[in-house]
């Protein structure tokens, strides 16, 4: 028996029951009847991890289990699947349809890879595009999988960097942009960064017709500390990104800013005492609906910052404890915590039984 058959199995014995549970036909109206769906991986009380989905009252529609604790959440475009992705250095993605009650299916990463957390489809939702760690050469790759063929990988191409984090897909439908985060990792050695002294990040270009790098745009050396790891695009060709700094805890170096595509990267430069309220550390990140403003977490401090997109000043500022995952319904942003806390700038706000992981995605086309 292989690999892939050993964990599948084991995977779906523990998830089966479970998730035929938690749907049944009211849950199914909920879904249909949703303008948009919420999806987070949880963990819970009991220390086991999973996926769940929440329709726009914030009522919790569907529940699958996970082999293993989940970093982020991708919606298919085109069909009613999402997939949730192992946190580093996990290599399972599982695939559910967010509507009916199909099985959920287990994919692995090959071997010599693992996945990063994150992934994005093609604009048709044929493929879904992977950042993926090719640890023994210490090479950042972008695994593709066909959509329409049970998800099998069918390619990959280098990141231009190492440590894939993030990825994104520009309105252009071919150009794929990579935050690469520059931390060298290996399984061998858990969640350890192995070159902290020599670490370099960049956000990359990349055509995704072919896998050409079309432009990439490293950190200056005095920033080399900086590991960027999340983005979200506000316009056609430009991208917001947070950085997680690696450095001495009394530092404070810029951690937001754009790039832009034939212009590069460029920080909004965030005074000293809004610097500390992040404390040298960004979550994740989510665009309102005029793409006017941006939401940036930090768990480490439990904060949320509003910033406005046109020049970067910050507008006000969220506390939630423990809260990372930010996304938004139409202009209401969400924000949720460890706490089990999902809250809403409506009156919306819910408490569950189980913990938030560190994203929070949305359905809705902004």
């Amino acid at each position: 028996m292989g690999l892939f058959e050993l964990d599948r199995r084991h995977f779906l014995a523990g998830a089966g029951s479970l998730f035929i549970s938690t749907i049944n036909s009211q849950a199914k109206e909920k879904v249909d009847q949703s303008d948009s769906l919420l999806a987070s991986c949880v963990k819970h009380r009991d220390g086991h991890y999973g996926a769940v989905l929440l329709d726009h009252n914030l009522d919790l529609v569907k529940h699958i289990s996970l082999p293993d604790r989940g970093h982020d959440i991708v919606f298919s475009p085109t069909a009613h699947k999402a997939v949730a992705f192992a946190r580093r250095p996990g290599n399972f993605a599982v695939i559910f349809n967010t509507s009916q009650t199909s099985e959920p299916m287990i994919i692995m990463a090959p071997t010599g890879r693992h996945f990063y957390g994150h992934g994005v489809f093609s604009k048709n939702g044929k493929l879904l595009y992977a950042s993926e760690n090719d640890f023994e050469n210490a090479i950042g790759k972008i695994g593709i999988y066909d959509a329409t063929s049970k998800f099998k990988r069918v390619g990959e191409f280098d990141s231009f960097g190492i440590g894939p984090h993030e990825i994104l897909l520009l309105e252009d439908g071919k150009t794929l942009v990579v935050a690469n985060g520059g931390i060298e990792t290996h399984p061998d050695f858990g969640r350890a960064k192995l070159n902290l002294a020599t670490m370099q990040s960049s956000i990359a270009f990349i055509d995704i017709t072919d896998g050409s790098l079309l432009e990439r745009h490293l950190l200056p050396d005095s920033l080399n500390k900086l590991s960027l790891r999340h983005m979200v695009q506000i316009t056609n060709d430009t991208i917001v990104f947070g950085g997680q700094y690696q450095g001495s805890k009394q530092d404070r170096p810029q951690l937001i800013g754009t790039c832009k595509f034939d212009e590069g990267l460029k920080f909004w430069r965030l005074a000293k005492d809004d610097l500390d309220i992040f404390a040298n550390y960004t979550g994740s990140l989510a665009v309102d609906r005029t793409l006017k403003q941006v939401a940036v977490s930090s768990p480490v401090r439990g904060v949320t910052g509003i910033f406005d997109t046109t020049n970067g000043s910050l507008l006000s500022v969220i506390k939630l404890k423990n809260g990372n995952g930010v996304t938004y319904q139409s202009n209401n942003l969400l924000s949720s915590s460890e706490g089990g806390i999902l809250m809403s700038s409506q009156p919306l706000s819910k408490q569950y039984g189980f913990a938030f992981d560190n994203h929070l995605s949305s359905n809705q086309i902004i």
